[in-house]
C-alpha cells in the first residue's frame, strides 16, 4: 500500500489549513530512481536489473533536496466522529472539504 497523509481540516479565524500526519512505507530503486511501494514490488523489479549488466547510475536523494513520491491523501474520520468533543484553539473550528 502506498504511504498516506491522513488530514484533519480546520479553519482559523476564517483561514482554512490542514494538519497532515505522513505514514507508510515506499521503496526506490537506485537505479531507474522509481518507487515501489511494497518489498514484492521491488525484489521483482530488481531481478529485471540483476540480468542487464550495463553501467548502472547510483541515484541517491541528496540532503536539502527535494525529492518526488506519491502518497494517498485521506481524511481523519476521528473528527468526524468526535466533532463536538474536540478541544480547538481559540478561533479555531473544524472545517468540512
Amino acid at each position: 500500500m502506498a504511504p498516506k497523509i491522513s488530514a484533519r481540516f480546520r479553519r482559523k479565524n476564517g483561514v482554512p489549513f490542514s494538519i497532515e500526519r505522513l505514514s507508510g512505507m515506499q521503496y526506490r530503486c537506485r537505479i531507474c530512481n522509481v518507487l515501489y511501494y511494497s518489498e514484492k514490488e521491488i525484489s521483482q523489479h530488481l531481478k529485471k536489473h540483476e540480468k542487464v549488466r550495463e553501467k548502472r547510475d547510483n541515484h541517491v536523494p541528496q540532503l536539502d533536496h527535494l525529492v518526488s513520491t506519491k502518497v494517498l491523501y485521506t481524511m481523519d474520520l476521528y473528527d468526524r466522529s468526535r466533532a463536538k468533543y474536540l478541544k480547538l484553539s481559540d478561533g479555531e473550528e473544524l472545517d468540512e472539504p
